[in-house]
């Protein structure tokens, strides 16, 4: 088989793949140069197959994801987590609102070394092949390790899966006779106190509108102080204006825009983004929801409540502004970390 520190290598030499096709310069990479060319073609293509996977977040992705590989990185990551030796198979069932959102969930298996079975969404379908041809052009036996999209799950030994809340009602019901880890819907949140820099806020509007506000980590509700003025907030979010030229995200903010005027809701407008006050997360796209707080302690309160639906939360003494959308290798979704439930699942 490989050793875990092999597998560690061969990732740290993807990693490098993928910096030098997104930024032109793998000359000297060790993986072959048709396979530089599917990615960058997949990556220049994305777009006319999803609307929303335009070119510039798909290579935000992806270098998100070349940000864990690193040899260093990965080896504290796993240090001291078992090593199965490719002895136990999980089958992977992976969300399509991202590009290669799933790719964590892959890592992680793989590291702990495990065999996979993996139902793509046919949203995102076409760069994790691209990712797993590399692998396979570093030692054949990668191909041994994955099954992408088999027609049926079969023979694992845990399922890992992520999807709406009422289709994990049907994982729990099919998945029930062996350990699962199953993953709904969150939001992310920003608290604001109503002395945030020009800055603060411009880097607020890159936790709402990357990948257009559809990932978990996504900013989809403000909690502000009593008398807030948003005058700020949508004068720092101008250099965003141009997400409504998306088509797909452009219709949804002119959809509910129509709704709003037509049931003569109150509601904030910038032209591109609409806020509406309510207590409740999961706006629709091309929508914020915010609310007032009168103190901490009222925040504390509604964090407290909310905490199963609530991925990441911005501000001051949280997460820095900006950072929403850029995770480390240690962020897992829904706070569960996949290493140590591997671990247990599997031994």
């Amino acid at each position: 088989m490989i050793t875990r520190q092999q597998l560690i290598l061969d990732f740290n030499e993807l990693g490098t793949f993928i910096h030098g096709v997104v930024q032109g310069n793998n000359a000297n990479g060790k993986i072959s140069k048709p396979l530089e060319a599917a990615l960058k073609q997949t990556i220049d293509q994305e777009i006319y197959r999803n609307g929303w996977y335009d070119k510039t977040h798909v290579e935000q992705a992806l270098m998100g994801i070349r940000e864990w590989l690193k040899t260093v990185k990965l080896t504290n990551f796993v240090a001291e987590k078992p090593y199965f030796n490719f002895q136990k198979k999980v089958s992977l069932i992976l969300p399509g609102n991202l590009p290669l959102v799933g790719f964590h969930d892959v890592l992680c298996c793989l590291l702990m070394g495990c065999k996979l079975q993996i139902k793509m969404s046919s949203d995102d379908n076409r760069l994790l092949p691209v990712l797993v041809n590399a692998l396979k052009d570093l030692n054949p036996i990668y191909g041994s390790f994955f099954e992408l999209d088999p027609p049926k799950l079969s023979n694992y030994n845990a399922v890992i899966g992520t999807g709406s809340d009422s289709a994990l009602l049907h994982f729990k019901a099919f998945f029930k006779h062996v350990p699962h880890l199953l993953r709904g819907n969150r939001t992310s949140i920003a608290i604001l106190r109503g002395d945030e820099t020009e800055e603060d806020l411009q880097m607020l509007g890159k936790d709402i509108f990357q990948y257009y506000g559809r990932g978990c980590r996504s900013v989809t509700h403000l909690i502000v102080p009593k008398g807030y003025s948003f005058n700020s907030f949508f004068e720092a979010l101008i250099p965003y204006s141009g997400v409504i030229q998306n088509k797909k995200y452009g219709n949804n903010y002119e959809y509910y825009r129509a709704i709003f005027l037509l049931s003569q809701q109150a509601f904030l407008d910038n032209n591109f983004l609409l806020l509406k006050e309510t207590t409740d997360l999961h706006p629709p796209l091309g929508m914020v929801y915010y609310h007032h707080a009168s103190g901490s302690a009222e925040v504390a309160k509604y964090l407290e409540e909310h905490r199963p639906q609530i991925q990441c939360i911005v501000g001051q003494g949280f997460l820095p502004f900006g950072a929403s959308q850029k995770p480390e290798i240690d962020d897992y979704a829904d706070d569960i970390n996949t290493l140590d439930w591997l671990s247990k699942a599997l031994n």
